[in-house]
């Protein structure tokens, strides 16, 4: 594969490139050359291809796509995290609703709820009824890190 004026065989991993290489990929690339890119980043986020594709685009910005993969990895990091995941109990709270309010729209007792915010493991279904009962709709994306896509799966 020609990258400018460096030459690579078409079958060399994209962790074999070198920053011009690299370069060239993001500036001159489409979703198709991308993809093996992607796919080596999302398996590792603070590898050193991550790090080599956040330095190239901080210094070259190439037509709009250069915020994208900052964000896209930055993402895949976690940095657009302020915190730490929300507990059921933190979700309820910052949501506006008491034990009493969601127990009356669960239809269980205001104990149960009590207790189910302290579990550490869920039905789907409880998870989605108490999601309901805070004014919010529960999605599950399931991510594979072979793949630069989620897939939204929708539990029966």
């Amino acid at each position: 594969m020609q990258y400018r004026h460096l030459d690579y065989q078409p079958d060399a991993p994209v962790t074999q490139l070198g920053p011009a290489a690299i370069d060239a990929l993001l500036d001159q690339g489409d979703l198709q050359t991308w993809a093996p890119l992607a796919q080596a980043i999302r398996s590792e986020p603070h590898g050193d291809l991550a790090d080599t594709v956040l330095r190239i685009c901080k210094g070259h910005e190439m037509y709009g796509t250069s915020s994208l993969w900052r964000r896209w990895i930055e993402h895949l990091r976690g940095a657009g995290r302020s915190e730490a995941p929300w507990s059921l109990s933190e979700l309820r709270r910052r949501r506006g609703r008491t034990q009493q309010e969601i127990s009356t729209l669960m239809g269980i007792s205001q104990s149960d709820v009590s207790k189910l915010e302290r579990r550490s493991d869920l039905r789907l279904s409880t998870l989605r009824s108490y999601v309901q009962a805070t004014g919010g709709a529960l999605e599950v994306r399931v991510h594979y890190p072979d793949s630069i896509e989620g897939i939204d799966i929708a539990p029966s």
